[in-house]
């Protein structure tokens, strides 16, 4: 308990988070593993009532690995074999001769076992994508986050008022019974979707808004009759219909994950307007698009919402920062945006931990902004070129809204059983196949690259990206993410991203090889001086060293990617990824070591 502010007793308290929804929750997880103390205050008395985001990428379950929750969410999600298709048909209903029929598929989200576009995945990560929507991920991160915070992750409280002074940030808080408490914070995070904190820095978004309307309609139905075990997504398209919703995706929400799931998401995409759609007027909409007259459908919830490309002009100002929503909004395809709001939270939790505990100065966090704000936009630039992508998708159908004769000319040429209608459908799926862009984008989700003070450059030049999205090269370069390999120790075998420990157990780690001894010791030497928690690894393919710092290479795939020379080292932080890099041994290991963390942590 600090001061009094008009007869209010002020609770001082490191952080502060206005926001409880996916990116505030998962801030709170790692905050506490890092052990901050901090506050999350949420206006809603309950986590999310809709689906919402739904895919959890690779990125973001090997963070959620680390920080011990990826467990819980693998016991609910769905299996990788049960989202890793995408089909595109039409209506299912129907008498027609066409009813039902596969226009085209991709595989998707790490594809299947066994197929070419399963290896890298497998390959690149300790963990592997799911599904899992809102409306159950928030309630399994809000019960870690109270386990791990007990008291202090408060729904039902709104903040009301923030005011930065010198020595910190005042907040301002009202319960749901309409008590007022104040709270200062050294520093305050603004999850809150940019409703408060956001302008209070004088934020601005950027980009394209209003650029098309949709409506969701969360539904409990049984589609097990029209689609696959295998398929996540399906898009449906009658090219029967005269009205407006002629075409739509529909997509499983759990919590069965094969053809019978309970519970499905329908998205309908319309011009801009104020025309919203009730539960009564979607119902035979949906019922309209499916040619399923008959369907039993229940709709749980109706939301509608626009679509917009706009990233924040700033990411921080003084001792308040944002992040998720409230820093990048973007089209829904390509999963991008509840897991840039993961990233955002594991780049800021460690740097506010180092800060706070010491181990930096302030200006670590100025590196908060140049690292993350890049990315949610190459992000948001992305899932806009993914959804421009869907009207050359539209174009090859060809199909015209309303022309039911010529749209049924059309069919019957795409599924004649003839020389023709066999080339027609391969350039059909030939198109098609460009919106990898969206269903496996395995670069976009792993291949970033952090360019600010928090990373030393080794005077090495990055690689030409895959312009397609999907090739990812793993490498130790700074600034990029350490690469994953399984690696072994008395017959334990842990991924290399597994070094850093379970809820950041250490601040960071040296990683070298048999010849790098002398890292090793001036990384101990170090940590001994400076308090920081170093642990070191020697990695080798062949040694069968008893030291206890050396792994074994289980798969002989460290030595592919680890890009320095023997002798050579590589220093990762708390987030799994390269600070620092020395290709070959130096003459003054030590010295070297310390210089560039010095420089990074801007600490004497």
């Amino acid at each position: 308990m600090g001061s009094i502010s008009n007869g209010v007793p002020i609770i001082d308290v490191p952080v502060v988070i206005v926001g409880g929804g996916g990116c505030g929750l998962t801030m709170s997880v790692f905050l506490s593993d890092l052990g901050v103390e901090h506050f999350l205050f949420e206006k809603h008395p309950g986590t999310s009532r809709l689906p919402r985001a739904h895919y959890i990428n690779q990125r973001s379950m090997e963070i959620f690995r680390q920080h011990n929750v990826a467990e819980r969410i693998q016991k609910i999600s769905c299996p990788t074999n049960n989202l890793s298709q995408t089909d595109w048909r039409t209506a299912p209903g129907g008498n027609s001769p066409w009813a039902g029929r596969l226009l085209a598929s991709l595989p998707s989200f790490g594809a299947y076992p066994g197929t070419p576009e399963r290896e890298p995945y497998q390959k690149d990560g300790p963990e592997l994508p799911t599904n899992l929507p809102l409306i159950r991920l928030e309630p399994v991160i809000r019960q870690v986050a109270e386990e791990r915070n007990p008291g202090r992750v408060l729904f039902s409280h709104r903040v009301e008022e923030i005011d930065e002074q010198s020595d910190g940030v005042l907040v301002t808080v009202k319960s749901s019974d309409g008590t007022l408490a104040k709270y200062r914070a050294q520093y305050l995070v603004g999850a809150d979707g940019g409703r408060i904190v956001g302008p209070k820095i004088g934020v601005e978004l950027e980009g394209p808004e209003n650029i098309r309307k949709f409506v969701s309609a969360y539904v409990r139905t049984d589609m097990s009759k029209y689609c696959g075990d295998h398929t996540l997504i399906t898009h449906f398209v009658n090219p029967d219909s005269k009205e407006e919703f002629n075409h739509g995706a529909m997509i499983k929400m759990g919590p069965t994950w094969d053809r019978h799931s309970e519970e499905w998401v329908f998205h309908y995409e319309y011009p801009v307007s104020d025309r919203k759609y009730t539960a009564e007027e979607l119902l035979p909409r949906i019922r309209q698009l499916l040619r399923l007259p008959e369907q039993e459908i229940e709709i749980l919830e109706v939301t509608h919402w626009i679509l917009e490309r706009r990233v924040a002009t700033k990411y921080s100002e003084g001792r308040l920062f944002i992040a998720g929503d409230a820093a990048h909004r973007r089209p829904p395809l390509t999963g991008l945006g509840l897991n840039t709001a993961i990233e955002d939270a594991n780049n800021l939790s460690w740097k506010l931990a180092f800060v706070l505990n010491g181990r930096a100065k302030p200006s670590l966090l100025d590196t908060y902004d140049p690292e993350r704000r890049p990315i949610g936009r190459r992000n948001c630039d992305w899932a806009y070129l993914a959804y421009n992508n869907t009207s050359v998708l539209q174009a090859a159908m060809g199909f015209i809204p309303g022309e039911i004769d010529y749209n049924k000319m059309r069919l019957a040429h795409l599924f004649e059983d003839s020389p023709q209608g066999k080339t027609a459908r391969y350039h059909l799926q030939r198109v098609f196949n460009t919106q990898d862009i969206e269903f496996l984008a395995h670069n976009i989700e792993l291949g970033f690259i952090y360019l600010s003070s928090a990373v030393i450059p080794d005077g090495t030049v990055a690689p030409k990206e895959d312009p397609g999205g999907r090739i990812y090269i793993p490498m130790t370069r700074p600034g990029h993410r350490l690469p994953h390999t399984w690696i072994e120790r008395d017959q334990k075998v842990i991924s290399t991203h597994d070094l850093v420990g379970s809820g950041n157990k250490y601040d960071l780690v040296l990683i070298t090889d048999e010849a790098g001894d002398q890292w090793i010791q001036a990384a101990h030497a170090l940590a001994k001086k400076s308090d920081l928690r170093i642990r070191t690894a020697a990695i080798s393919a062949y040694s069968k060293s008893a030291s206890p710092d050396l792994y074994h290479d289980r798969d002989d795939l460290w030595s592919k990617v680890r890009g320095i020379n023997d002798g050579g080292a590589i220093l990762v932080r708390p987030d799994n990824i390269i600070i620092w890099r020395s290709l070959t041994p130096s003459k003054d290991c030590g010295r070297e070591l310390e210089r560039d963390l010095q420089t990074v942590l801007n600490i004497s």
